[in-house]
């Protein structure tokens, strides 16, 4: 199929590789991997463990390099950044949810969110009462992590991921910790978020989650299979798994 890509809040990889290690220990991780993805959709990228998917979610977030081809995310080239300028690109322009939420255990849920805006510069200290009720824990906000469910830690994860105002929002694995009906809860979080206008991406091996995305790219052996889309994308609250 052909996408139309709006590139300020967009992702477009032309032959994106990556290569760990060298010689006879080489493993390819992505192979060639040509990708659109346009401002303002749900993508969900599926595929087994193994096949590649989280490499190309660090690669696009700014979290890692490719080998080899390009890559244009919210309007940047990020291909040859280094180090340093790569962690630039993450302040100004991303946000992540991962699996296990990283939360850091001594602060409550409220200076978990704080801390991401006193580290990266971005975002209003202000908001983050406001965030927080946003993901409904507007009551649980002096808690520590500890005195808090799974669920409940995720949704901290997804407020401290929106504070610095994110052009495109990155979730990896974000209900593999979490059992059905707290999955539904916090898809139906990246499902909001997608309805008021931003790029939502998530990297999953559940095939259930598919059923929330404008569209699926399916990834196999560090290519993409297939590039499907949603015609019918399900609320939050009717997936099944």
């Amino acid at each position: 199929m052909t996408t139309t890509v709006t590139i300020d809040r967009g992702v477009r990889t032309q032959g994106l590789t990556r290569v760990f290690g060298s010689g006879d220990a080489a493993v390819h991780a992505l192979k060639g991997v040509d990708l659109d993805i346009a401002s303002g959709e749900l993508v969900v990228i599926l595929g087994p463990s193994g096949s590649g998917k989280t490499t190309l979610c660090n690669i696009l977030g700014g979290i890692d390099r490719a080998t080899s081809g390009s890559v244009l995310v919210a309007g940047e080239d990020i291909s040859d950044r280094d180090p340093g300028k790569l962690s630039d690109f993450r302040r100004d322009h991303v946000g992540f949810i991962f699996q296990f939420f990283n939360l850091i255990p001594t602060l409550t849920a409220r200076e978990n969110v704080e801390v991401i805006i006193e580290m990266t510069g971005r975002g209003d200290k202000g908001r983050v009462p406001e965030l927080l009720e946003a993901v409904g824990l507007g009551d649980r906000m002096d808690n520590f992590p500890a005195q808090l469910s799974g669920g409940q830690q995720q949704r901290v994860a997804v407020a401290r991921a929106l504070a610095t105002d994110p052009d495109i929002l990155f979730a990896d694995e974000p209900t593999g910790a979490l059992d059905l009906p707290t999955g539904r809860q916090i898809l139906g979080l990246l499902q909001d978020l997608h309805q008021q206008g931003r790029t939502v991406i998530i990297v999953t091996h559940n095939v259930s989650v598919a059923q929330i995305a404008d569209r699926v790219v399916t990834v196999v052996d560090g290519q993409v299979e297939s590039s499907e889309v949603n015609e019918n994308p399900a609320a939050a609250a009717d997936v099944t798994w």
